[in-house]
């Protein structure tokens, strides 16, 4: 990784990076992509937040539309299938009602750079264009209610990053994202969904301060 300010509109190898940066990714990968499988419906949508270069999204076997939003137009592909949608649009802003209501929709390790002011309407208008029988999954990183806990869980990631990241990286990624990533307690998040309109969850996913959460419509 460069030794230069972090930043998704100049990194390189981005699917590479986050394998580096989240212990077990490529487990969480393959169950999302297999749970995505028990909520497709061809004639609906899926919807994928925060879809980075598009990796999880194509490998999703959906034979209806699919959609990729993200900020970042370094790492957005281009796609000449009709049925494939990069869009390079803020989901804040995104009119969730230019699709028919979407059969799954996923937000892996995005939410966390969304203010948190902006996150419960958000997951509203979520749950208000997600079809019934439908689902939301999504990923975040969190923060533990212990202080102590908090610590330990952060050190064993750092002794995770350091297999291919230096010291120094490490230590410079976590200013750069000093102002850019907010994250909430595993319960914080869980409430929001409730007021959403999600009455409960499934946890698909856990490592240190990781975890993904499935909610069913």
């Amino acid at each position: 990784m460069s030794s230069g300010e972090f930043s998704f509109d100049t990194i390189q190898n981005f699917d590479r990076h986050i394998r580096n940066s989240i212990p077990n990714y490529d487990l969480l990968f393959e169950a999302v992509v297999s749970l995505s499988q028990f909520f497709s419906n061809q004639e609906a949508p899926i919807l994928d937040i925060g879809c980075s270069t598009g990796e999880m999204l194509l490998a999703m076997p959906h034979k209806g539309v699919k959609v990729g939003l993200d900020l970042s137009t370094n790492l957005l592909p281009q796609s000449h299938e009709r049925r494939i949608h990069f869009l390079n649009e803020d989901v804040r802003s995104f009119d969730f009602k230019t699709y028919d209501p979407f059969c799954f929709i996923t937000s892996i390790f995005t939410m966390q750079f969304i203010p948190k002011v902006d996150r419960q309407h958000l997951l509203n208008r979520i749950y208000d264009s997600l079809q019934v029988g439908g689902a939301f999954v999504w990923a975040e990183k969190v923060v533990c209610d212990s202080g102590a806990d908090q610590d330990l869980m952060t050190f064993a990631h750092y002794d995770f990053k350091r297999k291919a990241f230096s010291a120094n990286e490490i230590l410079a990624k976590e200013e750069d994202l000093r102002s850019l990533m907010h994250c909430n307690t595993s319960h914080e998040n869980c409430r929001m969904a409730h007021l959403a309109g999600f009455d409960g969850s499934v946890l698909v996913w856990k490592f240190f301060n990781f975890e993904c959460r499935l909610f069913r419509k």
